[in-house]
């Protein structure tokens, strides 16, 4: 195990009407001007917006909307939202919604206590802001799990980048299952499989320690529920496990003492600066390509998930060959989610053009079981066409 150093400072409340019950007491700690950032607008619709908005002005506050943050976020969105901060003196964000709205709120918050442009000072002069804004989380949707970590991603759109920046950890995270039910399948399958991405990517890194038997027992928890879904999609037991699993993996423990594997996040993050498709869909395409890519490097590993995970039976069979079993019942899992397997089944359009764009600059990882070349990176995006 190599070395570490652990600290997870967010507070979740994990309860169903929790934000009636929780937010009141919470609010007291902060000052008048609070910011709500959302997303497309499903929480104008369901009535979530106005409930937070009115157990926000029950407690004294002024509040803000920031709105139409989309499921790829882009920068110049993320500028509008550090403008009205500064502009309003703003307190306390509330970022309600999933992964796009966190991440989003996360880099406001980097960029709201300076007069610089944040994304020069991370991005260029790689300096982190020692003072940043405060934010918590009212989650809607779960599969990021970027409501436990202080990591954001944002695209670029002048420059086709998508990079990830260093905002502070939320106050607190409140997650209401119930909030999760009027989610359609469409929209929240993705998510399910975004947290088992997360899972193996720490999984299939080099070296094995005590976080990847506790990883196994997570990635299980998520198969078992993300197949029990597609069965009984109104259940907030189910939900409310996947709503869970997806912040365990985002705790960070599982990463500590081990490298991990973020290649095909690497290659997805500088995909999604061109197509602006949703993380977990476009991670459902690519990682079952590149694990074909690589399994023979990592035959040890990939046998064990097949075992342990995917609950393949070795009797009679090679190491590579439960590997590749393996691989192939993580491809059933994908399909009975009801997700895409190619880019142009998601109506996903990547041309020779953008896949040389993507390889040549996306991070090439060395933590992996083999490093690939970019010709490599290449031909796995045009494999996934």
């Amino acid at each position: 195990m190599q070395n570490f150093i652990y600290h997870m400072p967010v507070k979740v409340y994990f309860e169903e009407s929790g934000v009636k019950k929780y937010l009141p007491t919470e609010m007291k700690k902060y000052g008048q001007n609070v910011m709500i950032v959302y997303g497309g607008g499903s929480v104008k619709r369901n009535g979530i917006l106005d409930e937070l908005k009115n157990i926000l002005e029950e407690c004294g506050k002024r509040v803000f909307e920031f709105g139409g943050v989309a499921s790829s976020p882009s920068y110049a969105k993320i500028k509008e939202g550090i403008a009205l901060y500064k502009k309003e003196d703003i307190d306390l964000m509330i970022a309600l919604g999933g992964g796009s709205v966190v991440d989003s709120t996360k880099i406001i918050a980097a960029g709201a206590e300076t007069d610089e442009d944040i994304w020069d000072e991370q991005m260029v002069k790689h300096h982190i802001p020692e003072k940043m804004g405060k934010y918590a989380v009212v989650l809607t949707i779960s599969g990021a799990g970027a409501e436990m970590d202080n990591l954001g991603a944002c695209t670029n759109e002048e420059t086709h980048e998508k990079k990830t920046f260093t905002g502070p950890y939320a106050d607190f995270v409140i997650e209401d299952p119930s909030y999760l039910m009027s989610i359609p399948l469409r929209i929240f399958t993705p998510g399910v499989y975004d947290s088992l991405s997360h899972c193996m990517e720490t999984y299939f890194g080099r070296g094995f320690n005590v976080w990847d038997e506790i990883n196994e027992s997570l990635m299980k928890n998520i198969i078992r529920n993300g197949r029990a879904l597609m069965d009984n999609p109104d259940s907030m037991e189910i939900r409310s496990n996947l709503m869970w699993d997806s912040s365990l993996i985002q705790s960070f423990s599982f990463y500590t003492g081990n490298p991990g594997d973020f290649q095909a996040h690497g290659i997805e993050n500088m995909l999604a600066a061109y197509t602006h498709a949703t993380h977990g869909l476009q991670l459902a395409i690519l990682q079952p390509v590149y694990y074909d890519h690589v399994v023979e490097d990592g035959q040890d590993v990939f046998a064990r998930f097949a075992v342990n995970v995917m609950e393949v039976d070795p009797a009679g069979k090679t190491q590579i060959e439960v590997a590749k079993e393996g691989i192939e019942k993580l491809r059933e899992f994908i399909r009975c989610l009801k997700l895409p397997e190619t880019f142009s089944e998601a109506g996903i359009e990547v041309t020779e053009e953008i896949a040389a764009a993507v390889a040549d600059t996306c991070n090439v990882s060395s933590t992996n079981v083999r490093q690939l070349s970019r010709e490599e990176i290449r031909e796995i995006i045009l494999e996934c066409r």
